[in-house]
């Protein structure tokens, strides 16, 4: 038995020199017959690597220069701006990068008795980015103690103020805060037009919203080469405030109603189009289309909470070419 043993222990070894001598041959043929020979070793296999792409994301602070040609243009009711907001860093932060959206954006709302809170929105709004954003504010208005003002904030770099701003001097108290108006044109374009901001008083504001165009024929004989006038601000134009769909002076053929009655300019649970820009006619060539409502909560991710500390109104805004100008 021995022997036998011995017989195929030998017979054994000459089959496997046999193979290896096979497999070398092969491999000197043909080395990738052999490598991709897969060899089981018990362990589970390596994960396949993947490349990750990250989201596509719109720049929080985009910039507002002409490079397009065109300029934006916004507005935006701040809802009680004065110290105690301008000490919310959060707050702040959001207000900045919202309002270098625009090259000239009129805000609404401003109260604060030590004219300090402004200045601070100013400074916050530069510390974000490369071109510096200046204002001019009205005086303090209102028929009770809580005054307001209204400030045109722009970009230095894009937009120049033309001549003096002024408050409407004519109100015979017919407005509860006298609206804000001031010119100014595109830096190295041919735009040029004056705005008039207000913020209306809801138990008034039919009747303030009616008298607007008496604002405009003012501001027409003190600027009587100019025929691109945009009104906007916080009209309270809808809801029980006023009906949009009546009869009205500034509904009119002179009149075009940029922000209409199709969206919700709240950030709470109402659905009213408060805010709007009316333009004068001549204005329309001058009006690329391109208009809305921003909705920052969406667009910086903000909850419901963050969204009404930074106010109860969303912007809005419209664009115009910077180098055309019809009137």
């Amino acid at each position: 038995m021995a022997k036998k043993s011995n017989t195929s222990s030998f017979f054994i070894l000459i089959m496997v020199l046999l193979s290896s001598l096979l497999a070398a041959f092969i491999y000197h043929k043909n080395p990738t017959v052999i490598d991709n020979f897969q060899i089981d070793t018990g362990k589970q296999p390596e994960p396949t690597a993947t490349t990750l792409h990250e989201p596509t994301v719109t720049p929080q602070i985009p910039s507002s220069a002409t490079d397009n040609g065109t300029i934006k243009v916004g507005a935006f009711n701040l809802q009680i701006y004065g110290t105690a907001k301008a000490a919310k860093p959060e707050v702040m932060a959001v207000l900045s990068k919202i309002i270098r959206n625009y090259d000239v954006i009129a805000v609404q709302e401003i109260r604060d008795a030590s004219q300090t809170a402004l200045p601070l929105l100013r400074d916050a709004v530069n510390s974000i980015g490369s071109s510096k954003y200046e204002y001019v504010v009205s005086d303090r208005l209102g028929r009770t103690t809580s005054k307001e003002q209204y400030a045109y904030i722009f970009n230095t770099q894009t937009m120049q103020v033309i001549g003096s701003p002024y408050v409407y001097p004519y109100s015979n108290d017919i407005f509860q805060r006298e609206p804000y108006v001031a010119e100014f044109k595109v830096k190295n374009g041919n735009f040029d037009f004056a705005l008039v901001t207000i913020h209306t008083d809801p138990d008034t504001a039919t009747q303030e919203i009616n008298d607007l165009p008496k604002v405009v024929d003012d501001a027409k004989s003190k600027y009587p080469d100019e025929g691109d006038f945009i009104i906007m601000g916080d009209l309270n134009a809808d809801c029980s405030y006023f009906k949009e769909n009546g009869q009205s002076p500034l509904i009119s053929s002179d009149y075009f109603w940029i922000i209409n009655n199709s969206v919700d300019t709240t950030t709470k649970s109402t659905d009213c189009t408060y805010d709007r820009i009316v333009i004068t006619t001549p204005a329309i060539t001058d009006y690329t289309g391109n208009s809305g409502v921003f909705r920052f909560d969406t667009a910086y991710s903000l909850d419901y909470e963050s969204t009404i500390a930074v106010s109860d109104h969303y912007p809005v805004y419209t664009e115009f070419w910077g180098n055309r100008d019809t009137d």
